[in-house]
C-alpha cells in the first residue's frame, strides 16, 4: 500500500475525518485528500505529525513495514532487564531454528493464557449437559409410566375402558 491508502485506511478505521486531521495538521481537507489519493505527500515535519497522531511510525505511513505499533512502544519494560525493543532485538539475533523454538513457545503461552477461558466455558457446556441428561432421565421416566398404563389398558377387558355413548 501506498501512504495515501495507509493514511485513508488508519482515518477511516479510526473514525477521523479528513477535517478533523487537517485541523491537527493545520492544513486544508483538500490538502489531506490530496495526500489520500496521492497527488501530494506532506514534508517531513507533516509526516512526524501524522505519525504521532495516529501512534503509528513513520516506517508504518510510507508502507516500509506492516507492524503498526508506536515507535515508543519499544520502549516497554517487560522486566528489569528487557523492554520490547531489547526482546525484539534478542530474537534477530537468534538462528531461524531458535527463533522457531520461541515463535512455537509463544503459541504455547498464548493457548496457556486462553485455557482459563476456556475451562470456563467447558464447565458451562458440562453443567448444561448434566440439565439436559436429568431432562432426559426424566422424559424415559415419564415414558416408562406412560407405557406402564398402556400396557395395564390393553390388559383390561374393552368394555371397561370403552366410553358408552
Amino acid at each position: 500500500m501506498n501512504f495515501g491508502d495507509i493514511l485513508f485506511q488508519l482515518r477511516t478505521e479510526r473514525g477521523i475525518y479528513q477535517k478533523q486531521l487537517a485541523e491537527y495538521l493545520a492544513v486544508s481537507i483538500g490538502t489531506i485528500s490530496n495526500y489520500e489519493n496521492g497527488v501530494h505527500c506532506p514534508d517531513l515535519n507533516t509526516l512526524c505529525r501524522i505519525a504521532d497522531f495516529f501512534h503509528v511510525s513513520a516506517d508504518y505511513l510510507l508502507g516500509l513495514t506492516s507492524n503498526s505499533m508506536p515507535i515508543d512502544s519499544l520502549n516497554i519494560r517487560l522486566s528489569d532487564e528487557y523492554t520490547v525493543g531489547s526482546v525484539l532485538n534478542s530474537m534477530l539475533e537468534l538462528s531461524q531454528v531458535s527463533r522457531q523454538s520461541v515463535s512455537k513457545y509463544l503459541d504455547m503461552i498464548k493457548i496457556c493464557e486462553a485455557m482459563p477461558e476456556k475451562e470456563e466455558a467447558i464447565s458451562r457446556l458440562m453443567a448444561q449437559l448434566q440439565r439436559q441428561k436429568h431432562t432426559i432421565e426424566r422424559q424415559k421416566q415419564t415414558m416408562a409410566e406412560q407405557a406402564q398404563e398402556i400396557l395395564q389398558l390393553k390388559s383390561l377387558p374393552e368394555e371397561k375402558y370403552m366410553i358408552s355413548p
